[in-house]
């Protein structure tokens, strides 16, 4: 779903059934499967070279919500932390399959009350003063995430190759089409399912390793 066609009611009926889990922390988290992802354009100015975000895609359990900019994204999350009243005792869990990558992007477009990393910009769990958690699947899973999909024990997803071509420069204003679409989203498809099958098998979100 484009982000500006988004109902955000749609997301009641997830939070009414979700299970709220308290940590010895005196934390408390949604247990809940979400997922964030970027796709950038490398580009060379001059003998300088830059990249940018042109679509980001977040995956909240089965529902996926794609946007182009960085802006569209901000409304979103502020749209998603006050539905879900976070705060300092309540958060949300979302993971990115190589965060240390998105947050070079991301990271001057929030305010970050703390950052766990294991080296220079290796960031492996990044938490916003709203209370949305970052974390790394990738870090978790040791694995890219072609082979994340062919490990998933209860569903089957494959990672999609040969969609998009990454010489080609696009802008958030660049038509993508459905195929060039679905390649994007189901990315997170992969990223979501599989944290489903790690609470399976901890539980419970908070107690999935690190």
């Amino acid at each position: 779903i484009n982000v500006n066609d988004f109902d955000y009611s749609m997301l009641d009926n997830i939070i009414n059934h979700v299970t709220i889990i308290k940590t010895n922390k005196k934390m408390s988290y949604y247990n809940l499967c979400t997922s964030f992802d970027i796709e950038t354009t490398s580009t060379m100015q001059g003998e300088t070279k830059f990249a940018f975000m042109y679509i980001w895609q977040f995956a909240f359990e089965n529902v996926l919500v794609y946007g182009r900019t960085w802006e569209e994204y901000q409304h979103f999350i502020h749209k998603i932390v006050e539905k879900l009243k976070l705060n300092d005792h309540l958060r949300l869990i979302v993971y990115i399959h190589n965060l240390g990558y998105e947050f070079q992007f991301m990271r001057k477009y929030f305010e970050w009350q703390d950052v766990f990393a294991v080296d220079t910009r290796e960031p492996i769990k990044a938490v916003t003063t709203d209370n949305i958690e970052y974390k790394d699947s990738f870090i978790l899973a040791g694995l890219n995430l072609d082979h994340v999909a062919k490990n998933l024990t209860k569903h089957k997803i494959k990672k999609l190759v040969g969609y998009l071509d990454y010489q080609q420069i696009r802008t958030s204003k660049t038509h993508l089409t459905d195929d060039e679409l679905e390649y994007c989203v189901n990315d997170d498809k992969i990223v979501v399912t599989s944290i489903y099958e790690q609470i399976y098998e901890n539980c419970d979100i908070p107690k999935i390793p690190l």
